[in-house]
């Protein structure tokens, strides 16, 4: 019963404090317009299944096979724990094509909405993909052991809990992109001046599994982070304190203020937002050749 109500609470959360549905759904038809058939791509494989669902990946193979094993790169799509697609991924297409061009295969997950299934089961799909992706190595020429993750808003959050979770027990996580992804769930919602009645309903144990900021250990990964100084919907300050959390423990991190962004990049121009998707690229590829060599 308690399991019940907080999803039942959680939805209600996320619904009212991520409610740009909007944007998500400009997204979704730029990913419908940008969408790859290049190359070969194996399309809604199922990594896991439940009573009621069905979880999928797709894969897409790299258009030059630089290696015996393509490295992996993962990207956990967004949209408030509660809504968005694994084809998400085709609104970042430069980023696709010069990983797949660079030899890395890009996977995209779906996983289970908190208003599903919970918070629980939500961070254990993401978790459950890249084993399932590592067990099945062989069949899809895959490098178990160099995997990148990148999310963006909600997507950030799980690439970091993802990330921060396998790493204490294997060092075949490379790095971690996050981008504008809440650390702290308990002072997102718990800790703002308008704070809603029902917050008060949900436990900090229960958002602890999303608090990537309290699970950091000695092998964390290597994190870049980057994120817009006006963002309204998550605030740069669960950025910089990731940060400066890291910063303290001498982990590997960078931090990247993107001037006059709000949530989404809103507000940057085109041609500025395209830089920022090329440095990111950039540093993901550097990361895999150190990985690699």
């Amino acid at each position: 019963m308690y399991k019940l109500l907080l999803v039942i609470i959680m939805t209600l959360f996320t619904a009212c404090t991520f409610s740009d549905t909007e944007h998500l759904k400009a997204l979704n038809t730029e990913a419908l317009a940008k969408e790859s058939h290049e190359g070969k791509i194996y399309k809604d494989i199922v990594y896991k299944s439940t009573l009621f669902h069905n979880v999928t990946l797709d894969i897409y193979e790299p258009l030059n096979m630089k290696y015996e094993k393509a490295p992996i790169y993962i990207y956990i799509h967004g949209g408030s724990w509660l809504r968005g697609n694994k084809e998400l991924v085709n609104v970042y297409d430069k980023t696709v094509l010069g990983l797949r061009e660079a030899g890395v295969a890009v996977v995209s997950i779906n996983y289970r909405f908190v208003s599903q299934s919970g918070i629980s089961a939500m961070v254990s799909d993401c978790t459950d993909a890249v084993v399932f992706l590592q067990e099945n190595a062989e069949t899809y020429s895959l490098d178990a052991h160099t995997i990148g993750l990148h999310g963006h808003s909600a997507g950030a959050n799980l690439a970091l809990v993802t990330g921060l979770q396998l790493s204490k027990k294997q060092h075949d996580i490379l790095f971690i992109v996050d981008e504008y992804g809440p650390s702290n769930a308990i002072t997102l919602l718990k800790e703002q001046d308008n704070r809603i009645w029902w917050t008060y309903l949900i436990s900090d144990s229960a958002l602890e599994e999303i608090s990537p900021i309290l699970m950091l250990h000695p092998h964390t990964p290597p994190m870049y982070i980057a994120h817009g100084d006006v963002d309204v919907t998550v605030p740069i300050t669960q950025s910089i304190d990731l940060y400066e959390a890291l910063k303290e423990r001498g982990s590997v991190a960078s931090l990247h203020v993107l001037k006059g962004a709000d949530h989404g990049y809103k507000g940057l121009s085109d041609a500025v937002i395209q830089i920022h998707r090329q440095e990111v690229l950039d540093y993901m590829l550097s990361a895999y050749t150190k990985g690699i060599n």
